[in-house]
């Protein structure tokens, strides 16, 4: 484009100097050359400010590294390189033959591990029945021993009882003694034995109620030892109720361990199958039937490219995007593509370039490889989401962006994208502006 106005610049030069015949004086031609300058140099400035254009862009897409995430042999290949493939496609199988049986041993150890928690459930039923036996045990045991201290207390008032009427008796039979002696008609012969009889039957009565005091006492001090027997029984029975709850629990404990092998191992037997993480194609495909492969990124099976995105990066000048706004109009020609123009919008421009970044050594950063290119990159992505599928990695070509200022000169950078389009029938690749 500089070319063309120095071409324009030229044919203004001759206009002048051969058909209006004006003289060549020096003061003329300063002017002339002067004139030259501003108008070429000012427009350049204008345009590469307004609409700037470069041919250093590069298509890229994301590429993931196909590692698996478990070792094996390769039991099948069901991808070919460079053939388009859906998301979720079958890539690959590796034999799963081992991550099988870990999976069927963990299975049955699961299947072990919930029958011990049945059975440990089964003996806590068990023991708490056997407490509650043991509780209904006690309780009677304490009914029996309330039943025995009442007797005592019975049989106790009936010592005092008998007690009482034999003192009675003693002092009735005293009574009729000293009546006798006093005067031996006072009282009847008969008076005299009636008495000592009635003391003789309330002695009886009273060493039938010290019997029975001594046999209530007995029966509670046998209530006392079952009451005891019967609190003894429930400690051990509440101590094996204890033992089995906590056998239930470390039972239970072990079952999610087990469930949490069980997944693992499943995930892994799943990961034996390796899909398409998107929609795309395979490149760099060296694996065949019996390959081994290992779950490390230096030795991936392949490069998968995932075409369901593509962004454009191109390189320009830092001083030419101080208008460049994220959303601004962009044409690009790609390579690959002759004869087609291209549009999109800026996304972004990336304010960082590799130069500024210094890795960490114990050397010190040698002063004359400090440096920058003077370069920025600037990410553009395409509008038409269909065509986009379409593209290939790796694709050069040329960008113009169009800004929102100095949109009269926007049309030198539709002119020359345009003929770069067309340009690429003729040479492979177009010079860089």
């Amino acid at each position: 484009m500089i070319a063309f106005l120095i071409i324009v610049y030229s044919a203004v030069v001759l206009v002048l100097f051969k058909v209006l015949h004006l003289k060549p004086r020096p003061y003329l031609i300063a002017c002339m050359i002067l004139a030259g300058i501003l108008m070429i140099g000012g427009v350049v400035v204008v345009w590469t400010q307004s609409a700037p254009l470069t041919g250093q862009l590069v298509t890229t897409q994301y590429v993931v590294q196909l590692v698996p995430y478990v070792k094996g042999q390769v039991k099948a290949v069901h991808a070919e390189a460079n053939q388009p493939m859906k998301k979720g496609d079958l890539l690959l199988e590796i034999d799963p033959a081992p991550y099988q049986f870990t999976v069927d041993q963990l299975e049955a150890q699961l299947k072990a591990s919930k029958a011990n928690v049945e059975q440990a459930q089964a003996g806590a039923q068990a023991a708490d029945a056997n407490v509650t036996k043991a509780k209904d045990g006690m309780a009677q045991a304490q009914a029996a021993l309330d039943e025995a201290k009442a007797a005592v207390v019975n049989a106790q008032a009936n010592l005092n009882k008998a007690k009482a009427a034999d003192d009675l008796a003693k002092t009735q039979e005293q009574i009729a003694l000293n009546i006798q002696r006093a005067d031996v008609a006072a009282i009847s012969q008969l008076k005299v034995a009636e008495a000592k009889q009635q003391r003789q039957e309330a002695d009886a009565a009273v060493q039938q109620a010290a019997a029975a005091v001594t046999q209530a006492q007995a029966a509670e001090q046998q209530a006392v030892a079952a009451l005891a027997a019967a609190q003894s029984t429930l400690q051990q029975a509440e101590a094996a109720a204890r033992q089995a709850a906590f056998a239930v629990v470390v039972a239970q404990s072990g079952v999610p361990a087990v469930e949490a092998q069980l997944g693992d191992a499943r995930f892994n037997l799943a990961q034996c199958r390796m899909t398409a993480p998107g929609d795309g194609y395979v490149v760099n495909w060296q694996v065949q039937v019996g390959t081994m492969l290992v779950p490390m990124p230096l030795a991936a099976a392949g490069t998968f490219v995932d075409t369901s995105s593509i962004a454009v990066g191109a390189v320009y000048p830092q001083n030419w995007l101080m208008n460049v706004k994220p959303g601004d109009d962009v044409e690009l020609v790609l390579d690959p593509y002759p004869g087609r123009l291209f549009t999109g919008k800026v996304d972004a421009v990336i304010p960082a370039s590799g130069g500024g970044q210094f890795t960490t050594s114990g050397d010190i950063p040698t002063a004359a490889r400090v440096g920058s290119t003077g370069a920025y990159a600037v990410k553009i992505l395409f509008d038409d989401p269909s065509v986009v599928r379409k593209l290939s990695i790796g694709s050069g070509g040329s960008a113009a962006i169009y800004t929102h200022v100095g949109k009269p000169t926007h049309i030198i950078s539709k002119v020359a994208i345009r003929m770069k389009k067309w340009l690429l029938y003729v040479v492979p690749t177009v010079a860089k502006s």
